[in-house]
Order: structure tokens, then sequence, then C-alpha cells
């Protein structure tokens, strides 16, 4: 989708994030059992991450703190996200 989403109001799902785009997580959607392991990978309510491969058919990997993270199509759409604007280190433009 659109990585120049900057209302914080707009929400999207991992997998429809571009590579490189940098987010917040909102909300995952899955049951306890999901949440628990996706906490315990670090990955909750408030937690930047990051697309570093993908999203594509198969899933996407996120670095979320120091760690690379890969995680199937079924669960990247359950992770509710906010884009964070960031400044191109390029052009200075946000992005």
């Amino acid at each position: 989708m659109n990585s120049s989403i900057t209302s914080p109001s707009e929400s999207l799902f991992i997998g429809d994030l571009r590579l490189g785009d940098h987010a917040r997580v909102l909300e995952i959607t899955g049951g306890k059992v999901m949440q628990q392991r996706l906490g315990m990978l670090g990955i909750r309510r408030d937690t930047p991450v990051r697309v570093v491969h993908g999203p594509g058919k198969r899933g996407a990997v996120l670095q979320v703190g120091g760690a690379r993270i890969a995680l199937g199509w079924g669960v990247i759409q359950r992770i509710r996200v906010a884009v964070i604007p960031t400044e191109s280190t390029h052009t200075g433009e946000k992005t």
C-alpha cells in the first residue's frame, strides 16, 4: 500500500506495508496463544518494527529491536500497525 501515511488514525496490517517501512504495532488480532508467542518474540503493542524483507505471499521478515524475525502470511495479516513516517537519508524527504 502507500507508505506515506502519516495519520495515526489510519492503520494497516504488516502485509500491507512495503519493504523498508517503519511502523508501530497497534494490536494483534490473533488468539491468546498467538499474542503470547509474538510477545515472547518482542512483538507487542506500541513496539516499533521495520520490514526488512517482503512482505510477499510467504510472509515477511521484521526487524524488532536488534532481532530479525520471519513470520508467515497468516501471522502478518493479524498484526495491525500504524506507519511511522521517516526521513530518507538520500533526499531529505519524508516517506
